[in-house]
């Protein structure tokens, strides 16, 4: 075999069956089951803080950020030795957490304190805290790191931060009870999913103006599939994916899944979805072509997975 196609082959291999890793929280068990997605295998358990639930892997896939509400801090996984090396005390009730661009920041968002932590990645340390809505529940930054939108439970809005003022600059109101959401740059649009109204906002970003669409029972996180143009949507009382068309703009097929699912993200083969069952400790598979559930896998006790759990 001539040398170069011998070298375009061996990197297709590599690129083809490169390990990405899913980092499941377990609320009931204080840890963290690792997923090699190649296998479908639960491969180490990870302990962490009490009851943790988001969870978000940096962009260069170096390191894990687990929020843990009931012991007031986050933990930091290092996913070369896929061990826990720090914990941070943060205030009253971490939960949504996401990343910045370029790793250099982690957001947490504070329940109980109405509040955004951020946390400087180099030091590991609190650098500052910026105040926002009612229970702060959902974090997605803009990948030009310009503004940070945060979904405000209690009050039913969305705000736009900008990080470079770490200062409110925009409110919308949305559905009842917006809790996660999802950024698409493609279509310049934001969406929300409203707990208690049972539907999805779609934001145009550009014009501000809002479409809600209907899913199932108490919605919770949202994944985008760009290349299909459509959403996925967790239900949790429905036990169920709901399936949105976005040139349509309707729901237009329901998964039934494991019971109560939270934390949904796209494997970046881009032909599989996982998603976290609270109530019955397994993350379910999905073949987003045929839209069935493939696999199931068990891990720890209280599965959550809230936020971008899947290494790139």
């Amino acid at each position: 075999m001539p040398y170069l196609v011998l070298l375009l082959f061996v990197c297709w291999i590599d690129g083809a069956y490169g390990e990405s890793y899913a980092y499941i929280t377990n609320q009931g068990d204080d840890s963290v089951s690792v997923i090699n997605t190649n296998t479908n295998k639960v491969i180490r358990t990870i302990a962490v803080g009490h009851r943790p639930a988001g969870v978000v892997v940096s962009n260069n896939g170096k390191r894990v950020y687990v929020s843990n509400p009931e012991s007031k801090d986050i933990s930091v996984i290092d996913t070369k030795t896929l061990k826990n090396i720090k914990t941070i005390k943060m205030g009253s009730g971490p939960l949504a957490i996401a990343v910045s661009p370029d790793n250099q920041s982690v957001y947490v968002a504070d329940w109980y304190e109405d509040s955004i932590f951020i946390v400087d990645t180099a030091s590991l340390s609190i650098i500052n805290k910026i105040k926002v809505g009612d229970s702060p529940s959902g974090l997605v930054v803009n990948p030009n790191n310009k503004f940070l939108y945060v979904a405000n439970r209690d009050e039913n809005t969305i705000m736009t931060v900008s990080l470079s003022e770490n200062k409110i600059i925009d409110t919308i109101d949305v559905g009842t009870a917006p809790f996660g959401l999802a950024l698409n740059i493609e279509r310049n649009e934001l969406y929300s999913a409203n707990v208690r109204s049972n539907n999805v906002s779609v934001i145009n970003l550009d014009t501000k103006e809002i479409t809600n669409i209907a899913v199932g029972s108490f919605p919770y996180a949202i994944e985008i599939d760009n290349a299909n143009n459509r959403l996925f949507v967790t239900n949790q009382r429905s036990n169920s994916i709901s399936v949105i068309s976005l040139s349509e703009m309707k729901t237009v097929k329901t998964i039934n899944v494991g019971e109560y699912p939270e934390g949904i993200d796209l494997h970046p083969n881009n032909i599989h979805l996982y998603v976290a069952n609270w109530f019955d400790n397994i993350v379910s598979v999905i073949d987003i072509s045929s839209l069935k559930v493939i696999a199931e896998i068990e891990v720890g006790e209280g599965c959550r997975a809230y936020g971008e759990f899947i290494s790139h």
